[in-house]
């Protein structure tokens, strides 16, 4: 009897089995998941959206928060290697898992939610912590990720935002805290059907950012307040509370009052502008109301000189934050006249001639030639969007400035053009910006209206324009506005370049950044 396909049909079986058995393997190491299968597994939704980790964890830093006001999302501490999960269906559009700036690896996801484009973003995922590819479709409550430290992390977390708009090309960052809210009252990490939200929080909370910035208006409007100073007071609600009515647990009385939320932290602040009743602003009570608050701002505004002054500088003079904080209201400038104009259906009427350190304005004075001039003409951008390839020695192009664009245009216009750069940060095969100036040798030498230079292997991807004190100026990426940030917000330091002395061209200084000069920042 020829046994040939009693062995070969032992075979097949044999080749079935270890398929089950490698299959089995994959689906025990999923930790967490519902599941196991194409999808990757995930968690079980009931409504629109999902939390986007296990509903139990709580938010451990907020929404751009009193003390992190430069805090474009939450945090949710987890061990690393959580399942992270997509709050919504939609299409992956980043999906990195090292060397993104700031965050290692992340991924991004656009959406569409309550009929409005949307994007998502989870950061600081390790090396392999990625689950998806750039064009994948995922649905709500899908495993995309696991979480992880890595990037400018203090510790094993999940960084997430919420972005009205696309995250990668001109949209804002929003509040996540009605969207988290709406998913957890429609999601059920044990599969256990869970009650649907009886109204749209995320909804709401866009009514009442409206809502608040009508109050702001119509109060200024009532007090004869011009359009600028109007801006001004829009563009502090932002920073302050992304124009939201707070309350405040350090403040008990508030929280009796009609409010939007209950600011994170222990701060005594209270409402859309944050004013404090312990240093005479007003009674618990009136700060509660939106329109009180907003004229307590106007009468502070309009007895400074704040013509003389930066659009910066007036909100800052009145709202007296931290120094290294002073700067905020500026990147939220260009936001608050998008919210002027579409709820007053034009434009806020300008100036007759430009203030200093308005955006795409003069730069503020500075002595010709020195770093001075050169960060007065950077800072003067603060509150432009990031756009690729855009600025020039004039100014903005395509509305705002790419990195080497802004360092461009501020050592153009502090030399008056004698000095104009190529729009380009610099590689082994075209030096761009890095190749001319005269090297520094680190940080602790370089001066104001110097340029630093970020990378590896003596190429630089990014460049900023040093301010003194660990601060640059510089225009991050898509998404975000020119701003002032610490140097270690940059990455590896690989050059700095000096442009208000005795220059020279060519090779030098991309061979030296090749070697490094400062390690990492």
């Amino acid at each position: 009897m020829d046994s040939t396909p009693l062995i070969r049909h032992w075979r097949k079986i044999a080749a079935v089995v270890l398929l089950l058995f490698l299959l089995l393997a994959r689906c025990a190491q999923e930790q967490d998941n519902a599941g196991c299968g194409p999808t990757g597994g995930g968690i079980t939704v009931t409504g629109p959206l999902a939390y986007p980790l296990d509903p139990s964890v709580e938010v451990g830093s907020g929404y751009r928060s009193a003390d992190r006001p430069d805090h474009r999302g939450v945090d949710f501490p987890v061990p690393t290697g959580s399942p992270v999960y997509a709050m919504a269906d939609g299409t992956v559009t980043a999906a990195q898992d090292s060397g993104v700036q700031g965050f290692g690896g992340w991924v991004v996801i656009d959406h569409v939610i309550d009929g409005k484009p949307m994007s998502t973003v989870y950061g600081h995922m390790d090396p392999g912590g990625v689950l998806v590819s750039v064009g994948d479709q995922v649905t709500a409550g899908q495993t995309i990720a696991r979480s992880g430290n890595s990037g400018q992390s203090s510790g094993p977390h999940l960084h997430f935002e919420v972005w009205n708009g696309n995250r990668l090309a001109g949209g804002t960052d929003t509040d996540p805290g009605p969207y988290l809210e709406a998913a957890r009252n429609g999601t059920s990490s044990t599969g256990s059907p869970a009650p649907v939200p009886g109204e749209d929080l995320a909804a709401e909370a866009s009514t009442a950012v409206d809502r608040n910035a009508v109050a702001v208006i119509s109060a200024g409007k009532a007090m004869g307040a011009p359009d600028e100073a109007i801006v001004s007071a829009l563009a502090v609600g932002l920073v302050e509370s992304g124009l939201r009515n707070l309350a405040s647990r350090a403040v008990p009385e508030s929280m009796s009052y009609p409010n939007d939320g209950v600011a994170p932290g222990d701060y005594d602040s209270v409402g859309i502008l944050q004013q404090r009743p312990s240093q005479g602003w007003g009674s618990v009570k009136d700060l509660m109301d939106p329109g009180f608050q907003a004229r307590n701002y106007f009468e502070r505004f309009l007895s400074s000189d704040w013509q003389s002054k930066s659009f910066t500088e007036a909100a800052a003079d009145i709202q007296r934050p931290r120094e290294d904080l002073r700067y905020k209201y500026g990147e939220r400038e260009a936001e608050a006249r998008e919210i002027f104009t579409r709820l007053q259906g034009v434009a806020p009427t300008s100036l007759g001639c430009p203030r200093p350190g308005s955006p795409g304005q003069a730069p503020a004075p500075g002595d010709p030639g020195t770093g001075a001039a050169i960060v007065a003409a950077a800072r003067s951008q603060i509150g432009l969007p990031y756009v690729w390839g855009g600025g020039d020695a004039n100014g903005p192009t395509g509305g705002g400035f790419d990195c080497s664009g802004l360092t461009l245009y501020a050592i153009a216009q502090a030399t008056g053009g004698a000095v104009v750069l190529p729009h380009y940060t610099g590689d082994p095969g075209n030096p761009g910006q890095m190749g001319q100036g005269v090297p520094v040798a680190d940080l602790s030498q370089a001066e104001p209206g110097d340029l630093v230079f970020f990378g590896s292997g003596g190429a630089a991807d990014h460049v900023g324009v040093y301010a003194g004190a660990g601060q640059m100026i510089h225009a991050p990426t898509f998404g975000q506005t020119v701003t002032e940030a610490p140097v270690s917000d940059g990455g590896q330091l690989i050059a700095i370049r000096r442009y208000t002395g005795q220059t020279d061209t060519g090779q030098t200084a991309v061979s030296a950044a090749a070697n490094s000069i400062g390690g990492t920042q």
